[in-house]
């Protein structure tokens, strides 16, 4: 973070010193950066600076598109409403970035070569930044998270959503630090049909690979109540059925999960597959 905040005041000082010396075309284009750089760093705090300060209560019984039930954990609002804005944004800064390059004069420096190197490639990363920012457009449900189901877990991700059946997940681990996230370790049958929470992206092996890489800071409940409720019912397949109820609603927002809190608090780690045939 301080690392950070100095380069942001370095940042803040070129602008005014642009500015000052009435290069407005560098200062128009500094000013977009920094903007898109102050985008960024509030959806930073947003999700992983606040995610462990977060409770169990924002636990959700959403309906499908298939019309079953499932408990849902949505990601954070300011982050559905950040997160599009800040790829609009960077994409917008990035497009127009060698147009404004055109009209700065060469100043023969380093930094101005390497900015403009940029310019040959910017236009390229602004158009990926504004599919992720229109992402909506292809997937089915604008509302991104977790969700658990009777049947197994879906993970509404930036460009669609997978669903991986209980049966098919061998093992979870987490990574703690940083960006908390969940990795699920799954052997997905072949020829499997999409469910129809899943679009046509869904069907790509590396789409699916990805997607079993759970982030959790983005989400509006702490990251520790996802892994303990997956791994709670990876044990016990018996107590399923809840997950199409507010009992199971209920169940994790309570942290009713027995052994597993205090195999948590007792070892540091869980091991999600015991007492599984």
């Amino acid at each position: 973070m301080p690392a950070f905040l100095m380069v942001y005041i370095i940042l803040l000082w070129v602008v005014f010193s642009a500015f000052y010396e009435k290069d407005y075309y560098f200062f128009l284009l500094l000013a977009l950066l920094v903007c898109a750089v102050t985008i960024w760093a509030v959806l930073l705090y947003l999700t992983t600076g606040t995610c462990w300060r977060r409770g169990s209560s924002r636990v959700r019984l959403s309906r499908l598109r298939d019309g079953r039930l499932a408990v849902t954990m949505w990601n954070r609002r300011s982050f559905a409403i950040l997160e599009p804005l800040a790829y609009l944004w960077l994409g917008m800064t990035l497009i127009c970035h060698p147009f404004l390059m055109a009209m700065i004069p060469p100043s023969g420096t380093r930094a101005d070569a390497r900015l403009r190197a940029l310019a040959f490639v910017a236009p390229v990363l602004g158009v990926m930044a504004l599919c992720c920012a229109f992402s909506r457009l292809v997937r089915r449900r604008g509302q991104l998270g977790v969700g658990l189901s009777p049947k197994g877990i879906y993970h509404w991700s930036q460009f669609g959503c997978c669903f991986y059946a209980w049966e098919w997940i061998k093992d979870v681990l987490t990574i703690a630090l940083g960006y908390p996230r969940l990795d699920l370790i799954v052997a997905e049958p072949q020829g499997i049909q999409l469910n129809p929470e899943e679009n046509f992206i869904a069907s790509w092996p590396i789409f699916r690979r990805r997607n079993r890489r759970i982030e959790l800071h983005y989400l509006d409940v702490n990251p520790g109540v996802v892994y303990l409720a997956v791994v709670f019912y990876l044990r016990h397949p018996e107590l399923r059925h809840e997950l199409a109820t507010m009992e199971g609603v209920q169940r994790i927002q309570r942290l009713d999960f027995a052994e597993v809190v205090d195999e948590l608090e007792t070892t540091g780690t869980l091991r999600a597959m015991v007492d599984r045939p």
